[in-house]
């Protein structure tokens, strides 16, 4: 199970990150994945949504079955 988003510091093309059904508890070290279009960290314990402002491609984002709550609709901005 992995705790924590790390290791992908040579990951720069990287369009698709699956990380559901982990241990996961921040949505960090992920800010320079900007060709990132769909991201799932669902079955987390994600507590907030944090560190998506330079993920300017994203499309989908999935983070069902947290423990998120609170969703402020500024946090972040989803690309068309």
């Amino acid at each position: 199970m992995i705790k924590k988003i790390e290791g992908l510091d040579c990951n720069l093309m990287l369009e698709e990150l699956e990380l559901y059904d982990n241990r996961i508890g921040q949505i960090e070290n992920i800010g320079h994945l900007v060709n990132l279009q769909i991201l799932d960290l669902s079955f987390n314990k994600i507590k907030e949504i944090e560190g998506l402002d330079t993920l300017v491609n994203l499309k989908k984002l999935f983070l069902a079955s947290n423990r998120i709550k609170e969703v402020r609709i500024f946090a972040f901005k989803i690309s068309d």
